[in-house]
């Protein structure tokens, strides 16, 4: 249970603790859950409302979430532990969107592996050009976030063409988290990703980081597994 406790912990700070997420993102007052208003994203000028929910009662947190004066766009990310998750809350208005897999890596315990593809870090002046190059067409760098040490940005290119990357956030709590891992189509089932990953959790370990954490889609739970990834809980996200 602690490891979940960390691992959920370390996924929140991990978003909202991105050097550019601190310079848009307030805390809500909306206890017992934790929330925080983003007024605008790298991607789109648009405000959001992120709630994240750990062992509360759902009625208690639909509460604390209708307390907080509503914006357009608010998302509510529910940690699964009670049975009949999804159903307890959509049964009080709100609509499921989709579920993830929360994820953890001991690093003290794994064995350190060499990609079998070479791994770039991004620095600031590749933060343009790695944007237009983004195979899902994601703007998913900003120089806030490249210019910090313990945020890094990782991609493997194949004949100048950017086709997998991912990022992570190293926490001063000794945890990290990674986000952002994406493959082009064409180069799927290559060991691409692996290689990006092992890079990832090998210099995460080098800096001293104990614990990786993410969130996986379903379909990626064996890809995050091979690299030594436990899944440890379902979450939720919701919508009013």
């Amino acid at each position: 249970m602690h490891t979940i406790d960390t691992a959920w912990q370390a996924t929140i700070a991990g978003y909202v603790g991105a050097p550019f997420m601190q310079q848009v993102a307030t805390p809500l007052a909306c206890a017992p859950i934790q929330g925080v208003r983003v007024a605008y994203q790298i991607d789109s000028p648009t405000p959001c409302d992120d709630f994240y929910v750990a062992n509360c009662d759902p009625k208690a947190a639909v509460a604390a979430i209708k307390s907080v004066p509503p914006i357009a766009n608010q998302y509510i990310t529910v940690l699964d532990d009670r049975p009949d998750c999804v159903a307890r809350y959509t049964v009080l208005g709100l609509r499921h969107a989709y579920s993830e897999v929360l994820m953890a890596c001991d690093l003290r315990q794994r064995i350190r592996t060499a990609p079998a593809y070479d791994v770039r870090r991004a620095t600031r002046v590749d933060v343009q050009s790695w944007n237009m190059l983004d195979p899902e067409g994601a703007i998913w760098l900003h120089p806030l976030n490249v210019f910090v040490p313990a945020m890094a940005h990782y991609a493997v290119f194949v004949d100048a063409q950017l086709v997998a990357r991912g990022r992570s956030l190293q926490l001063a709590s000794g945890c990290s988290y990674v986000s952002m891992v994406y493959t082009a189509p064409a180069y799927r089932r290559q060991g691409l990703a692996m290689a990006l990953l092992q890079h990832i959790l090998n210099e995460d370990a080098r800096a001293g980081i104990q614990l990786s954490t993410l969130l996986a889609t379903q379909s990626a739970v064996p890809l995050y597994q091979r690299v030594g990834y436990q899944a440890l809980a379902q979450t939720h996200v919701f919508t009013p």
